[in-house]
C-alpha cells in the first residue's frame, strides 16, 4: 500500500472504520467492507481500478477484485484460493497450485529495506512477545483482527 502510493498510485483499501485514519495515514483512500463494495470503489476510484491484492479471502473480496479489474492477471489473493482458482487469478501462499511468493519476496527485500531504513516506509507493530510466548503470539495472529505485526523477541 505504501510503496504503491508512494510511486503515485491511487490505493483503496477496505477495512472497518476504526482503521480508517491508519489507512489514510499510510497513504490509502479508506471503505468499509460490507455489501455495496464494488460501488464504494467505484465512487472514490472512478478512473477504475488496475490491480487488486485480496488479503482477506471472501467471496465477496474476490468477486468485486474481479468485477473491477478488467486484467485477471493484475489481481491476487493469499486467502480466497478456491473462489481464485475458479476465477482465473493469481493464487499466493502454500497451497497447491499457489506462487509461494518467494521471487516476489526476493525482488522486494531491498526496496523495502531501502525504505525502511530512510523512513519512508511506516511499520505498523501491532504487538511484541517474548520468544517464550510464540504460542499465544501466533493464537493472537490466528484470531485474527491485529492491526500491524506481531513481533517476537529473545
Amino acid at each position: 500500500m505504501q510503496l504503491a502510493a508512494a510511486r503515485g498510485g491511487t490505493v483503496v483499501a477496505t477495512a472497518s472504520r476504526v482503521k480508517h485514519d491508519l489507512l489514510r495515514e499510510l497513504g490509502a483512500i479508506p471503505v468499509v467492507y460490507r455489501p455495496g463494495l464494488a460501488d464504494r470503489v467505484r465512487a472514490v476510484a472512478p478512473e477504475g481500478a488496475h490491480a487488486a491484492a485480496d488479503l482477506v479471502g471472501t467471496e465477496e473480496a474476490v468477486d468485486v477484485s474481479v468485477e473491477l479489474v478488467p486484467d485477471r492477471l493484475r489481481i491476487a489473493t493469499i486467502a480466497g484460493h478456491e473462489r481464485g482458482a475458479r476465477a482465473g487469478i493469481k493464487l499466493l501462499g502454500g497451497v497447491p497450485g499457489a506462487d509461494p511468493g518467494t521471487e516476489i519476496r526476493r525482488a522486494a527485500r531491498l526496496q523495502l529495506t531501502e525504505a525502511a531504513t530512510a523512513g519512508r516506509l511506516r511499520i505498523v507493530i501491532a504487538d511484541s512477545y517474548p520468544l517464550r510466548e510464540a504460542a499465544t503470539a501466533h493464537r493472537e495472529i490466528m484470531a485474527g483482527h491485529t492491526t500491524g505485526k506481531i513481533v517476537l523477541v529473545p
